[in-house]
């Protein structure tokens, strides 16, 4: 099986890895405490690691270092000189994700022309007003054959069972609790 991760399923397995947990996961989701979602979190790659093609998009490690980023900067405020040591801090999350992806034997896929072409063709996406990082991730999935993908982002959620892969397979978007009994 071909498994699409989101960019919430790396923070959510980095929780208690390193300090990016602390800023980005504050609270659970769902009725799922934090130490459930990592978890849930862990299975998933295990399985993932074990039985399946795990991918996701170069995207990813942007949008965990811009927002560990974010919050960073906004914790430091009044701190001279802090944007060049909060870019250092915000650069390991993704060295960390590297880590998950030589663990996990994920690939990480480039994005391309392509993606954003197909982004832009998909109305659907436009339709539902789902904004560009969370189109990119989706359009992703759908050139790769993606079958299903990993997300903790309620509008990926809603998209559940409506993209079609390239196979023609309709594509599931699950959170890491459902997904975990599917792989």
């Amino acid at each position: 099986m071909r498994v699409y991760l989101d960019t919430g399923v790396f923070v959510d397995y980095l929780i208690y890895r390193g300090h990016a947990g602390y800023f980005l996961r504050k609270r659970g989701r769902r009725n799922r405490t934090i130490q459930q979602l990592h978890q849930d979190v862990s299975e998933c790659l295990d399985k993932i690691g074990r039985a399946h093609n795990g991918l996701t998009s170069s995207l990813t490690l942007y949008e965990a270092e811009e927002a560990l980023f974010s919050k960073l900067m906004k914790s430091s405020r009044g701190i001279k000189n802090r944007k060049k040591y909060v870019i250092m801090s915000s650069r390991s999350l993704s060295l960390q994700i590297l880590a998950m992806k030589s663990h996990f034997n994920l690939q990480i896929l480039d994005l391309s022309e392509n993606v954003i072409e197909k982004q832009v063709r998909e109305t659907g996406l436009q339709i539902r007003g789902i904004r560009a990082g969370d189109s990119l991730h989706i359009a992703t999935a759908i050139l790769n054959n993606a079958d299903i993908i990993i997300t903790t982002d309620r509008h990926l959620l809603n998209l559940h069972m409506v993209f079609q892969n390239q196979s023609g397979t309709y594509i599931q978007c699950l959170d890491t609790n459902v997904a975990k009994n599917l792989l």
